[in-house]
């Protein structure tokens, strides 16, 4: 008896929320924008594949995943929840599939990154000319190295002028600055209760603060493809750059690993420069 198309009822959806579930208790994957991520992934798997994610075969999710169209990196995001997912759902422990399709597909591995700060001239015009809502955000972003995520879930009460207190950053973990002048100058005034808040006055999430800098930074102020997480960069590139010690520039940015840091490290064109000029060169033709 042949398999049914794929529909996206009850049973699939119980599957996919208790992942989701999963998820959010896991301290390495608890963003919300990472989870809303891996939902859309997982419903539109199951609506393209040919009978639906719970039947699914590694031929047809290799078919799926290696679409002409999409880029490398997008490749990568989708071959993540792939495997995240299905080796999740054929857990012993709690097991809601017996065979795991993805368990010998071919890993896509993301490109390794590099850092894309910001020039100081474009953090000058956003903490000169932007409106007062982003000035404490772009401050917590480039002075403190705090995530969109990070900085919706600050309170007033976690910063004093010595210390900033990250409550549960990016995998759960929590850790603490020191505050930084120019982060003190803009909180010390503020009432108790979230950092950033929305217009109608409760806790702004991480995806409304990504949104509404990006559209100030891009619309308002001129500044192309500014983004809060590309203010982070700027803060790694110049702590590498000027003192010199990826311990230091770790923490400030609350890596986990040295791995994640090592995009700050990279020579830049100067430094590339002034190396190669130092190297023999041949005696000109007379």
């Amino acid at each position: 008896m042949g398999r049914k198309p794929a529909q996206l009822d009850a049973e699939v959806m119980d599957i996919i929320d208790a992942y989701l579930e999963h998820i959010r208790q896991n301290s390495k994957c608890d963003s919300d924008a990472t989870v809303r991520g891996r939902r859309d992934i997982l419903i539109r798997l199951n609506r393209q594949l040919p009978f639906g994610l719970t039947h699914a075969c590694q031929d047809e999710l290799e078919a799926w995943l290696h679409n002409a169209r999409w880029k490398h990196g997008t490749k990568a995001t989708y071959w993540s929840c792939i495997h995240s997912f299905y080796t999740w759902a054929c857990d012993p422990h709690d097991q809601w599939l017996s065979d795991n399709p993805a368990q010998y597909m071919t890993p896509v591995a993301p490109v390794k990154g590099i850092a894309r700060d910001i020039t100081d001239e474009e953090l000058w015009t956003i903490l000169d000319r932007g409106e007062p809502w982003v000035q404490t955000p772009a401050r917590l972003a480039a002075y403190q190295g705090l995530r969109c995520i990070e900085i919706s879930r600050l309170d007033r009460q976690h910063i004093t002028e010595e210390r900033l207190i990250v409550v549960r950053g990016k995998g759960g973990y929590a850790r603490v600055h020191d505050t930084d002048p120019i982060v003190w100058d803009a909180v010390k005034d503020l009432p108790p209760g979230p950092i950033a808040v929305r217009p109608d006055g409760k806790r702004a999430g991480e995806a409304y603060i990504s949104a509404r800098a990006s559209r100030i930074f891009q619309r308002d102020l001129s500044l192309p493809g500014v983004t809060m997480h590309r203010l982070r960069h700027w803060l790694g590139v110049r702590a590498q750059a000027e003192y010199k010690d990826v311990r230091v520039t770790q923490e400030l940015l609350g890596h986990r690993t040295l791995a994640a840091t090592q995009i700050y490290t990279k020579a830049t064109v100067q430094q590339q420069r002034a190396a190669r000029a130092t190297l023999p060169r041949p005696r000109a033709a007379g």
